[in-house]
């Protein structure tokens, strides 16, 4: 049977993209945002600098407890927000009557009621979205299209989930078909509506985007209903709809709940997981991934990532692969894993093709329907 006679069958093939594939249109990752957070403070951020320090320390110090150190310490962007969000709680947190005092040197940095704490968040998440967030020229992230060439050859509905808050996708699929992909917002109304994210949905469309996290642009409507503003540049820092940390996916019901769901429902349908520029730092995410591998002994994850070190591609490959399967929890003597060490843009806008990721099952032909014309040669 011809690679290029084939293809899969109905939401056999599930796309997740992390932080790593907007890289490449301009998007900093979030080891980059860091340091230019690190870099204002030692400017025109200095009155926040102690806070940031006593916040960064106590997260490194919590992981240390855990017997995670350097390296392993999962610490970034979304994860200082989510503690500074926390701790703006105060008395608010479920945890405050178990808590006999606040440490002394927080009360100093943040100050006697915490005042220092929103000021310094609401700085961070504006950096986030009128710095970091938007690009001037979208043509840097044309290589998206690679997406919808690959939706074409699928000759079925392809669905992608993004952990990301940035408009690449959705620019680049407007410049493509003139037309936003389906996000799940009526185009009337301009309001959410889950039922057009089911697959039951009556009008159905080639391409499916799902954003976990939200958008840079979504906003609540007066009636506390979710819509999306055309300019993002209007919405106030704390009307816009992202979310940082775990616990938020578990908390929202709608859409954010109802996203998280799609996402396991989906990848235990799939037989391949397309996982492009995601560092599997997000335990939630790895725990649904985790499962839909253990459920199917025939599925595969082909995850394509990018790491500029002097180490050969075989060593990158295999360090990634380690990785993978610590957080997912899996032993993967069966060889459900497969890494890629490759751009983004590289791999949307030259390698990604039916052909390439139906080599990833040779053994296991029946996953696949033969679409050659029978009496063909």
């Amino acid at each position: 049977m011809s690679s290029s006679a084939i293809t899969f069958k109905k939401d056999e093939v599930l796309v997740l993209l992390g932080a790593g594939a907007s890289v490449d249109a301009g998007i900093p990752h979030s080891a980059d945002m860091v340091s230019q957070i690190e870099a204002a403070l030692e400017n025109e951020w200095a009155e926040f600098k102690h806070l940031y320090n006593y916040v960064r320390s106590a997260i490194f110090y919590a992981e240390g407890i855990a017997g995670r150190y350097a390296k392993d310490v999962n610490y970034n962007i979304e994860r200082l927000v989510q503690s500074l969000d926390e701790l703006a709680r105060r008395e608010d947190h479920p945890l405050y009557p178990f808590v006999g005092a606040w440490n002394p040197r927080l009360l100093q940095v943040a100050g006697p009621s915490f005042e220092n704490i929103q000021p310094f968040r609401t700085k961070v998440l504006e950096k986030l979205r009128r710095d970091w967030l938007e690009i001037r020229n979208y043509e840097s992230a044309r290589y998206f299209e690679g997406l919808f060439r690959f939706q074409k050859d699928l000759n079925f509905p392809l669905r992608v989930f993004t952990l990301n808050y940035d408009m690449c996708v959705e620019r680049t699929y407007d410049a493509f078909y003139r037309e936003l992909p389906e996000r799940g917002f009526d185009k009337v109304t301009r309001l959410w509506s889950h039922e057009l994210l089911e697959e039951s949905a009556p009008d159905e469309k080639n391409f499916y985007l799902y954003k976990l996290h939200g958008s840079v642009d979504w906003v609540k409507a007066d009636d506390e209903k979710l819509t999306f503003s055309d300019s993002t540049a209007n919405i106030k820092v704390d009307d816009g709809q992202i979310i940082f940390g775990v616990i938020y996916k578990l908390q929202y019901v709608d859409p954010f709940l109802f996203l998280m769901y799609q996402l396991r429902r989906q990848s235990l349908a799939a037989r391949l997981l397309l996982v492009i520029g995601y560092g599997f730092a997000d335990e939630h995410v790895n725990a649904i991934l985790s499962q839909a591998l253990r459920r199917s002994p025939g599925k595969r994850l082909l995850a394509v990532t990018w790491s500029s070190g002097q180490e050969t591609e075989e060593v990158k490959r295999l360090s990634f692969e380690s990785v993978i399967k610590k957080q997912l929890n899996l032993t993967d003597e069966d060889g459900k894993i497969v890494v890629r060490i490759a751009r983004a843009k590289t791999f949307l806008g030259e390698q990604l093709s039916l052909s390439a990721v139906a080599d990833l099952f040779p053994e296991e032909e029946q996953l696949f329907e033969d679409v050659t014309p029978p009496n063909a040669a």
